[in-house]
């Protein structure tokens, strides 16, 4: 973690944002800076290393750590003068101070007591793929896990729901190398800004993984709950809440996916040939997008009778992920690599205190945990031929998270996407990097194109790593979009690579249930565009992207409405 001198040096707003970067990168060290994966471990046990000494730059995307880095919390922020006055840990708001400036808030979700509780986890749910047995058998063992002390109370009347420790089941249909015990995490993030407002949700991210319990001695993580780690420090926006992740935290054990001085959660393989599927029951979230590391995934989103809440289950394959990890010293990087690291100094340190210190004198870990957008894709291709254009381990995952429709990804597909009150679609893949917006729209092709990057090759840099992709829309949203009438929709997938060319991959296209189902397997990386495009018999699409859009721009107290097609702010000014 950096210094309290460093700390200090660094607003609020900018820990906040580095959080994500740099939570997985500085992991206590259990092996040489050669031997990032042990003879003997498995790939979900992957564990990065330090660098010889000062003078290198490393790159790693891994983003299982960052989705359980946390357990549950709810914290009060004072803001005075553009400062933080005050911060207080609370187990409830009875416990937190009426005067605050924001609230935030990571609950993980506890198990659903009753058919009236909403914000909770209904099930868990199997199904083998070779036999086609399913099971909803889920049986809770929330007291191996107890010894986080971690539950914070809820209040349904201001939208906070219960958090509780980590939540750990037994699922006897789908055993595992080390038993049959899994880490179900829901992690509701939440914040408001006065005693007045219901708490609203930021982020819903959830997970499904294998574990073994180990109990001895271990490094707990999580969030910094201190005070003295954020009084007196700069608040970026005193007017606003914290964005996710909200506040900055500790990294846990190598060892481990989460832990207490005594206790471990150990990450295991998941097993062969089990779909598994999460059932949710929410009351407000899930009129967007959901994105995340799945495959071949079914969706259904039952309202319940007053639309008071509403329940999601999504069933899907897990996915293995290309992770690439490396160190180059300082004088092998290409100059603008280089020229760009001397600015930009955000990452996990492991050599030195001081990110502004000189690059010689320090060694930095780069790379993305959870965010992904065009500028991480590129950044991880310029990193391929440094690191052989090859993973360093392909562990398995299964997880999705909502996303922001004001998100700038979202732009193109928002005002579509708004005039549903359901999910608008998902996107799943196993590439190691994407655009985890919606897929933008081409006016001139009239397809939605995304994008996906991955090394090539497999840790022994010969193998092909081989990409999935599932898009699921929502059927009122694309008929939007291209403006078709409510006849079938037919659809067409391309993949195409750096240079253009269309590459083969299984495609499988279906519409039912209100959703249309696009997929795409057996493609390879590093950088393909994967191309849907959809027809309609006699309808030459009229798509709504080619109407004119008017923006607002702003710089200062001076704000600008620019329309046009593709309508871009004036030099200074930024979009509202």
């Amino acid at each position: 973690m950096r210094s309290d001198s460093a700390q200090r040096r660094l607003s609020l707003s900018l820990l906040l944002s580095l959080l994500l970067s740099f939570v997985v990168a500085t992991s206590h060290v259990v092996a040489t800076a050669t031997d990032a994966k042990s003879a003997g471990t498995i790939d979900e046990q992957f564990q990065i290393t330090a660098p010889d000494g000062p003078g290198y730059t490393g790159y790693l995307v891994n983003n299982t750590r960052s989705l359980v880095r946390f357990y549950s919390f709810l914290a009060t922020f004072r803001v005075d003068n553009g400062r933080i006055a005050g911060m207080k840990p609370c187990k409830s708001l009875a416990e937190c101070p009426s005067n605050f400036s924001s609230q935030v808030a990571d609950l993980n979700l506890t198990v659903c007591k009753s058919a009236a509780q909403s914000n909770c986890v209904v099930g868990v749910s199997t199904e083998n793929t070779l036999t086609k047995e399913t099971s909803t058998l889920a049986i809770d063992k929330s007291e191996l896990t107890s010894g986080f002390n971690a539950k914070v109370k809820g209040d349904a009347s201001k939208g906070l729901p219960d958090g509780g420790n980590p939540l750990v089941v037994s699922i006897p249909s789908a055993p595992h190398a080390g038993g049959d015990l899994y880490l179900v995490k829901s992690d509701y993030y939440a914040a408001r800004k006065s005693s007045t407002e219901r708490f609203s949700l930021a982020l819903l991210t959830n997970g499904i993984y294998p574990v073994t319990i180990e109990r001895g001695e271990f490094k707990p993580g999580g969030p910094s709950l201190e005070p003295r780690k954020y009084v007196g420090q700069p608040a970026g926006n005193p007017n606003a809440a914290p964005t996710p992740p909200f506040l900055n935290g500790f990294t846990t054990d190598p060892r481990c996916l989460m832990a207490t001085r005594e206790i471990c959660l150990v990450p295991q393989a998941f097993p062969e040939n089990i779909t598994f599927g999460l059932k949710l029951r929410l009351n407000q979230g899930f009129n967007g997008w959901l994105y995340g590391r799945l495959a071949e995934p079914l969706v259904a989103v039952i309202p319940s009778s007053n639309n008071s809440s509403v329940e999601l289950t999504l069933k899907a394959k897990p996915v293995q992920v290309p992770v690439p990890y490396g160190w180059v010293m300082n004088s092998q990087l290409p100059p603008a690599m280089l020229a760009q690291y001397e600015k930009d100094r955000g990452g996990g340190i492991y050599v030195g205190k001081d990110p502004g210190s000189p690059l010689e004198s320090i060694s930095i870990l780069k790379g993305h945990s959870n965010k992904y957008d065009d500028s991480g894709i590129q950044e991880m291709l310029n990193w391929m031929p440094l690191l052989g254009d090859k993973a360093a381990a392909l562990p398995t995952q299964w997880s999705f998270q909502t996303l922001n429709l004001k998100s700038d990804t979202a732009q193109a597909l928002a005002r579509c996407t708004s005039q549903t009150k359901t999910l608008a679609g998902l996107i799943f893949t196993n590439a190691t990097t994407y655009s985890s917006g919606a897929p933008t729209f081409d006016a001139d092709s009239g397809s939605l194109d995304y994008k996906v990057a991955a090394p090539h090759f497999a840790p022994d840099g010969e193998t092909l790593i081989t990409g999935t992709y599932d898009l699921v829309l929502n059927s009122q949203v694309a008929r939007c979009i291209y403006g078709f009438t409510s006849a079938p929709v037919s659809a067409s997938i391309s993949i195409v690579n750096e240079s253009g060319e269309d590459r083969v991959a299984t495609t499988t296209i279906s519409e039912s249930d209100g959703f249309l189902r696009m997929a795409a397997y057996g493609f390879t990386f590093s950088s393909p565009k994967i191309r849907i495009k959809l027809t309609q018999a006699g309808i030459s699409p009229a798509p709504t992207a080619k109407k004119s859009v008017t923006i607002t721009c702003a710089k200062g107290a001076t704000t600008k409405k620019v329309s046009g097609l593709s309508p871009k702010c004036p030099s200074g000014f930024k979009r509202r």
